[in-house]
């Protein structure tokens, strides 16, 4: 019989010696091989958690994940579907396809590295990707009564979610920055953000978030440019958890996530005159513009495109 030994292992650049599922289990080092070979570090974490989920899954079961085959990923397909997301929802497509892109991933390198004859996940089906973002976001005056929520929550909760919110950023990349990361720079208050795949880029704040970022920092000269109560870095969760109890203070008629606040970040850019994709898509780090257009949903992309139809009608009715 298999049984897991679940133990959330922290995303870092080094992997930590011990990964435990069982005694004398071998799928700990073939699945610390494969995350070893991983280049970024965004994509160690996404794979982690679901490599723990898929283990979990096959432990449910009394099944070895190397002994999988494909109907049992077919059938962990569905449980993702149905539970896979936030607080146990159905998760969106996107999730479903994160997950199953890891697991498929993980036996395509032990079939490469002749651990394995076959994948059990070479050929799952897995949902399609279009130009439309599933996750929510905020309108303006979500927005508004959201960061009044934060503010009733501290100096930290405030300048987190104003960071968030106003420029965009991930999670993760907000929570890595240093203080010596910030800096005034032209005027701006400016933020060395690290995007996915390693590419630095000096990003400005706004007038009144530099502010806020100036003085929250105060005398500090080194260190995370987030801290907790205890002075450390803020971790990952603790700003996922940060952003839930502003949620929830906030009751915007939805559940937010940090990933929620930088949908909303685009969304509400887009949504106004003259808004230019380009320089979002710039802005948020995102290597395909076709990224940036899953955003532009809102009451301004429907103007566009009403103007378009417009104008071609104009060329041949009758005025």
């Amino acid at each position: 019989m298999f049984e897991s030994q679940l133990v959330p292992v922290e995303a870092t650049s080094v992997l930590p010696d011990e990964f435990e599922v069982g005694n004398g289990d071998v799928w700990p080092h073939f699945v610390r091989a494969w995350l070893i070979a991983q280049r970024a570090q965004n994509t160690v974490k996404t794979y982690m958690t679901a490599e723990l989920q898929w283990r979990e899954f096959c432990g449910a079961r009394s099944l070895h994940p190397i002994e999988a085959r494909r109907g049992d990923v077919d059938d962990w397909r569905v449980q993702i579907q149905a539970t896979g997301g936030f607080h146990g929802r159905p998760a969106s497509a996107n999730t479903v396809r994160l997950k199953l892109a890891a697991v498929s991933s993980l036996y395509a390198y032990l079939v490469g590295e002749d651990i394995l004859v076959a994948s059990p996940a070479a050929h799952i089906k897995r949902p399609r990707g279009g130009d439309f973002a599933a996750t929510a976001a905020l309108d303006t005056q979500q927005a508004a009564r959201f960061l009044t929520a934060a503010q009733g929550l501290g100096e930290l909760s405030y300048v987190a979610m104003r960071i968030l919110l106003g420029r965009g950023l991930r999670a993760t990349e907000l929570v890595s920055l240093d203080v010596t990361d910030v800096r005034n720079h032209f005027g701006h208050v400016t933020l060395t953000v690290t995007h996915k795949g390693g590419r630095r880029q000096e990003l400005p704040l706004s007038p009144g978030t530099g502010h806020l970022v100036s003085g929250y920092i105060g005398e500090r000269a080194s260190g995370a440019l987030l801290v907790n109560a205890q002075g450390g870095r803020l971790s990952y969760w603790d700003l996922y958890n940060l952003t839930v109890r502003v949620s929830r203070r906030a009751r915007v008629g939805l559940d937010v996530t940090p990933h929620v606040l930088r949908a909303s970040h685009a969304t509400i850019y887009l949504d106004q005159a003259g808004a230019q994709i380009d320089r979002l898509q710039d802005g948020m780090g995102h290597a395909s513009l076709n990224n940036t257009k899953a955003y532009d949903r809102g009451a301004g992309s429907l103007s566009r495109l009403a103007s378009v139809a417009t104008a071609v009608e104009d060329a041949f009715l009758p005025g």
